[in-house]
Order: C-alpha cells, then structure tokens, then sequence
C-alpha cells in the first residue's frame, strides 16, 4: 500500500472519530441505530464532518490534492489565508464552484474565522448539497490555525 493510501485512510479515520462515528461496532453514536457503512442516517448526512487542526496539517505536509476554501466574505475577510487555500463564498452559486472544484469527489476543506463563525458550516452544506461527496469542515478557522502556530499568507488579489 502506498504511503499516500496509507495518510488517507488514517485522515479518513480520524475524520469518523470527529464526526462521532463508533467505528468499534459499527454504530453512529448520534442516532444509535445507523451502520455508517450504509450511511441511512440523516442527522449524519447533513452535518458536515469535521477535521482538526493536526489532520489538516497533516494532510498539507503531505501534499495529499484537497481543495481548501476561506468561507469568509466582505468585512469578515481579513485577506489572511491558510497556505495554499482559496475563497469561497457559502452563496457561490454552482456555476462558480464547479470553475474551483473540478471533481465532486475531490476532498474539500471548509474554513473561517473561528468556532463562533457559522460561515464554513453554511459553505460545507452548500457543497454537500451540489453533489460534492468529501467535504470536511475545519470548525477553528484562521483564528485556530494561528494560535496552533502555523503560518498564514495574504490572499492573492485578482
């Protein structure tokens, strides 16, 4: 197995765990009757899965193809921005998404400014309800991705 199949499927994990995922017996721990394989829920087909701050930094190091999004907008943007990361507004319509996000079943990674900060949840849902399959949202923002020391890099103006 390749070391990228390997960063993946441990990602992926961690993303079941942050997402409240029993993965010891096959249950969801929200409903309690749900075998995630088949995926029957929907209180857990309708919130988007979550990614921390160590599995984001983890999947950039390793140079794994995700799409990364700012979900921040007007005065809320600040310009600053995680490495490698572009701007997406929750209100895109899905002509303007699909010229970002070529695959809907590309990994993508949502973010704003904060936990208090709704904007990433209302663009992971947007995207979740376009047809995009892999969507994870990065719920501590930009303010998270500091305080964990990383660094940050202004947006490029176009």
């Amino acid at each position: 197995m390749s070391k990228y199949k390997l960063i993946i499927m441990a990602g992926l994990a961690g993303v079941l765990v942050l997402s409240g995922y029993n993965m010891s017996d096959g249950k969801d721990d929200k409903c309690g009757t749900c075998c995630w394989v088949n995926s029957c829920c929907t209180k857990i087909s309708t919130q988007p899965a979550e990614i921390s701050t160590a599995a984001l930094k983890t999947l950039l190091d390793s140079k794994v193809p995700i799409a990364l999004f700012d979900a921040r907008t007007g005065k809320y943007d600040d310009g600053k921005r995680i490495p490698g990361a572009g701007s997406l507004s929750p209100e895109a319509n899905a002509e303007q998404v699909d010229k970002v996000i070529k695959d809907k079943n590309m990994l993508v990674v949502t973010y704003c400014a904060n936990l208090k900060c709704p904007a990433s949840s209302h663009l992971a849902a947007h995207l979740k309800e376009l047809g995009y399959k892999n969507v994870l949202e990065y719920k501590p923002g930009i303010a998270g991705w500091i305080e964990a020391g990383y660094q940050v890099e202004n947006a490029v103006k176009h």
